[in-house]
C-alpha cells in the first residue's frame, strides 16, 4: 500500500513537476506572446505614428505645391501687369512726345492752345504721371526763360532802332517846319500843300515809332516844361491822321489853369494820342470821336468816346490787363502785325501812376478815361496862358481870364477851333501848338512866364472862385523877362495879327492836308 502511495505521491509528484513545468512553459510563451503582442503594438503604434507623419508631411507638401503654384501664378500675373504697365508707360510716353509737348510749345506761343492730359486716365496719380508733369514742368520753364531771354533781347533791338528811327524822323519834322515857316506866303499855296502832307506823314512815322520803342521799354523821347492839360489834348489831336474830319473837340470843363507838370506832360499826350488813334481807327468813317477834358476830385480826366464796332467781354479783359501796365508783356504778345498801342499805354501808366479805364460808350463803341492823379498836376501861373488854338472852357465858374477869351476876330477869318493842323505839326520836340503859337505870338514866352501888356489880369483862384475843388500843386511864379528893344527885334506881333495870321494859314492847311492825306485807313498797324 504504501508502495502504492509512494508510487502514486511519486506520480503526482512527478505531474505535479510536469505541470508546473508545463505552466513555467506556459508562462514563458505567455509573456513571450504579451511581450511579442506589446512589441507589435509599440511597432503598430510607431508605424501609425510615421503614417500620421508621413500624411502630415504630405499635406504639407500639397500646401506647399498648391502655394508653389499659388506664388507661380501670382508671378506670372505680375509679370503681365508688368508689361501691361511697360506698355501703358510707353504707349503714354509716345503720346507725351508726340502729342504733349507739341501742344505744349505751341500753348506757350499762344495761350488758347490746350494742352492734353494723359491719354490713359487710369495713369492719373501714378509715377508716370508725376514724372510726365515733372518733363512738362521742366520743358515750360526752360521754354519760357529762354523766351523771356529772346524777347528781353528782341525789344533792345527794337529800343535802338526805334529810337534811330524817332532821331531822325525830328530831324526832319523840323526841316519841314522851317519849310512851312520859310514859304508861308499866299504864292506858295501848292508848295504848303505838299508840305503839309509830308509833314503829317512824318507825324504819324514819329507816333508809330515812339508808340513802339516805349511798348519795349524805351522812354517817350520828347520833353517838355509844364504844359496846359488842354494844350496836351490839342497837340494829341494833332497826332492823328484826319483829325480835323475823325475827331469833334475838344470840349473844356476845366475850371482852373489846370496843367501837367514836365515830367509826365509828354507821356499824358503820348497816352491820349494813341487812345484816339485806336477811336478812330475803329470807328466809322462817318461818326466823329469826341474829346472832353475834366476836372476830378484825384486830378484831371481826358474822355475818349467812339461809336465804333465795341470789343467783346475777352478783348475787354485783354485791354484792362494791357492797360493797366501790373503784367509784363512780350513782343510775341503784341500780334502780327504787332499792335504796341495798349502795351505802350500800360508801360506809361505804370510809370507816372496813371489810370486808363476802357468800357461801352453811350455810342455802342468804346469810352476810353485817362485819370490824371493830382500828383502830376500843376496850377499854372496867371502870366501864361494856353495856345491861341486852345478851345475855351465850355461852363466858366471863376471870373474872365486871359487864356479864356477869345480874341476878335477879323472880318472874313475863321475861327480855328478845328484849326489844329499846321501849328500842331510843326515843332519836333514838344507841343506843336504851343511851340508855333509861342513862335507867332511873342508875348508868350517858352517858359509860359511872360505876361502881354494888354492882357487883363489873371483868373480869381481864392476859395470862391473855385469852390469845391481839390488844391493843385502851385508851381513858383517866375519873374518877367525883359522885352527885347525894338531895335533888336523889331516891332511886336499884337494877339490880333498873330490870330489873323493863323487863321489864314489853317486855310490853307486843311485843304492841304485833305489832299494831301487818303481818306481811309492803309496803317495795319493802327488799332490796338
Amino acid at each position: 500500500m504504501a508502495g502504492v502511495v509512494a508510487v502514486a505521491l511519486a506520480g503526482v509528484l512527478i505531474y505535479r513537476h510536469r505541470v508546473r513545468r508545463e505552466l513555467a512553459r506556459t508562462r514563458a510563451q505567455l509573456t513571450e506572446t504579451r511581450d511579442a503582442h506589446e512589441h507589435l503594438s509599440r511597432e503598430s503604434a510607431q508605424r501609425e505614428q510615421r503614417m500620421r507623419q508621413a500624411e502630415h508631411q504630405i499635406r504639407e507638401a500639397e500646401l506647399q505645391v498648391r502655394e508653389a503654384e499659388r506664388r507661380a501664378g501670382e508671378a506670372a500675373e505680375e509679370a503681365r501687369e508688368l508689361r501691361a504697365q511697360q506698355d501703358l508707360a510707353r504707349v503714354e510716353t509716345e503720346h507725351l512726345l508726340s502729342t504733349r509737348i507739341p501742344a505744349l510749345v505751341s500753348h506757350l506761343r499762344a495761350s488758347h492752345v490746350i494742352v492734353p492730359g494723359l491719354q490713359n486716365p487710369a495713369l492719373a496719380g501714378t509715377d508716370v504721371d508725376r514724372q510726365h508733369h515733372a518733363v512738362l514742368d521742366s520743358i515750360s520753364n526752360a521754354v519760357r526763360d529762354e523766351a523771356v531771354r529772346i524777347d528781353e533781347a528782341a525789344q533792345a533791338v527794337v529800343r535802338g532802332a526805334m529810337a534811330r528811327v524817332q532821331t531822325q524822323a525830328l530831324r526832319a519834322q523840323d526841316l519841314l517846319a522851317a519849310v512851312q515857316r520859310r514859304y508861308s506866303g499866299d504864292e506858295h499855296t501848292q508848295l504848303l500843300r505838299e508840305v503839309l502832307g509830308l509833314d503829317m506823314f512824318n507825324e504819324l512815322i514819329v507816333r508809330r515809332a515812339q508808340a513802339t520803342g516805349i511798348a519795349c521799354g524805351a522812354t517817350t523821347g520828347l520833353s517838355r516844361d509844364d504844359t496846359y492839360l488842354v494844350d496836351l489834348v490839342v497837340g494829341a489831336i494833332a497826332r492823328v491822321e484826319n483829325f480835323d474830319q475823325r475827331i469833334e473837340g475838344p470840349a473844356n470843363h476845366l475850371r482852373r489853369r489846370v496843367g501837367v507838370a514836365a515830367r509826365a506832360a509828354e507821356p499824358v499826350l503820348f497816352v491820349t494820342s494813341e487812345l484816339l488813334a485806336n477811336a478812330v481807327h475803329h470807328s466809322h468813317g462817318t461818326l466823329k470821336v469826341t474829346i472832353a477834358v475834366h476836372e476830378t476830385n484825384t486830378g484831371a480826366a481826358i474822355v475818349i468816346d467812339d461809336a465804333g464796332v465795341g470789343l467783346n467781354e475777352e478783348q475787354y479783359a485783354r485791354a484792362s490787363r494791357l492797360l493797366s501796365g501790373r503784367h509784363a508783356v512780350r513782343l510775341v504778345d503784341l500780334g502780327n502785325p504787332p499792335h504796341t498801342g495798349w502795351a505802350a499805354i500800360g508801360r506809361q501808366v505804370a510809370q507816372y501812376g496813371m489810370q486808363v479805364t476802357v468800357k461801352k460808350s453811350a455810342y455802342g463803341g468804346v469810352q476810353a478815361v485817362v485819370s490824371v492823379p493830382a500828383a502830376l498836376l500843376v496850377e499854372m501861373p496867371e502870366s501864361t496862358r494856353p495856345s491861341v488854338l486852345a478851345p475855351e472852357p465850355v461852363r466858366s465858374v471863376v471870373a474872365a481870364a486871359p487864356y479864356q477869351r477869345r480874341m476878335p476876330e477879323p472880318a472874313g477869318v475863321p475861327q480855328p477851333a478845328h484849326a489844329v493842323t499846321a501849328s500842331t505839326t510843326a515843332s519836333a520836340a514838344a507841343s506843336r501848338v504851343g511851340r508855333e503859337a509861342a513862335a507867332a505870338v511873342p508875348a508868350r514866352a517858352t517858359a509860359l512866364t511872360d505876361t502881354p501888356t494888354d492882357a487883363p489880369a489873371g483868373p480869381d483862384t481864392s476859395p470862391a472862385g473855385a469852390e469845391g475843388l481839390p488844391g493843385l500843386p502851385q508851381r513858383r511864379r517866375q519873374s518877367p523877362r525883359r522885352a527885347p528893344s525894338s531895335a533888336a527885334a523889331g516891332p511886336l506881333t499884337t494877339p490880333e495879327e498873330a490870330q489873323k495870321r493863323w487863321g489864314d494859314f489853317q486855310t490853307g492847311a486843311e485843304a492841304g492836308r485833305r489832299e494831301a492825306m487818303p481818306s481811309h485807313q492803309d496803317d495795319a498797324t493802327e488799332g490796338n
